[in-house]
């Protein structure tokens, strides 16, 4: 009977030794909700952390190709949102960004894409500046002939 007590507990001991061993850290999954849009001459980049696992830092992936995105920043992990200011006009911008934990980085997110505003003014703005200036440059002839 002690025999079998004795090779009980030392095979318990042996198993719950070899615990820590067998858990091992999780990669983190991708982070949520991530999106980007155009602020005037910056990028405005916000996600929400990937879940239980915990993050140690993330990395921002951007290009101007979704094919091709390349590292760009790494943000603390207690932070959720940042700016992209080295940003040109009429460039359109792909990003993705990922989570890392002591096992290592994480998926990417789905990538966001934020189109440059249009150089162009509206129609409708074009032609009031048109009529206003034929209007002023009416009145000034008008206004600048002498009576006979």
């Amino acid at each position: 009977m002690f025999r079998t007590f004795a090779v009980v507990m030392f095979l318990t001991l042996c198993l719950t030794s070899l615990g820590p061993l067998v858990i091992a850290d999780e990669v983190p999954g991708a982070p949520m909700d991530f999106a980007a849009e155009r602020d005037g001459t910056r990028i405005v980049l916000s996600w929400q952390p990937p879940g239980e696992v915990d993050v140690i830092h993330y990395n921002v992936y951007r290009g101007t190709n979704p094919d091709e995105l390349t590292f760009y920043d790494d943000v603390d992990a207690n932070v959720t949102a940042g700016y992209d200011t080295e940003v040109l006009r009429g460039t359109t911008y792909y990003y993705a960004i990922s989570a890392n934990g002591t096992a290592g980085e994480g998926p990417l997110s789905p990538v966001v894409i934020v189109t440059p505003p249009s150089d162009q003014y509206p129609t409708l703005v074009m032609s009031a500046i048109l009529i206003v200036v034929i209007a002023t440059l009416l009145f000034a002839y008008w206004k600048g002939r002498s009576p006979e």
